[in-house]
């Protein structure tokens, strides 16, 4: 196949893989209209971690690259659950949604930024 092919192919590929992914939000949005639970378990699972780990392999990635993502994953997961404690804790006081989502996103963006520099002083950053 020639490079032209090639670029297509890739092209394709990757319009594929923003189609999938939107057609799972969308539908886990519109699910939690009609059963909140059941559009949280679904939105629960690391869809966008298994997602991403199936296009690198895609992409060629090796199993220690994704190894290493998938470690990486475990530690991250942690400040991610800010946002889900700060952000309702602040509708509760009173805050609007915009403002409390917010909060709880530089809850989390602050959880991350602490948590890498645990993960590099233990160096199980990859």
């Amino acid at each position: 196949m020639n490079l032209n092919g090639n670029i297509m192919n890739s092209i394709i590929f990757d319009t594929f893989k923003i189609i999938l992914t939107a057609i799972i939000i969308v539908g886990v949005a519109q699910l939690s209209q009609k059963d909140t639970l059941l559009a949280a378990v679904l939105a629960s699972i690391p869809l966008v971690s298994v997602l991403a780990m199936m296009w690198m392999n895609q992409d060629g990635a090796s199993n220690e690259d994704i190894v290493n993502f998938s470690k990486d994953i475990v530690w991250l997961v942690i400040p991610s659950l800010l946002l889900f404690i700060v952000m309702p804790e602040l509708i509760e006081r009173g805050w609007d949604f915009y403002p409390a989502l917010g909060g709880g996103l530089c809850a989390t963006v602050i959880g991350y930024f602490l948590m890498i520099e645990i993960m590099e002083k233990f160096q199980s950053i990859s």
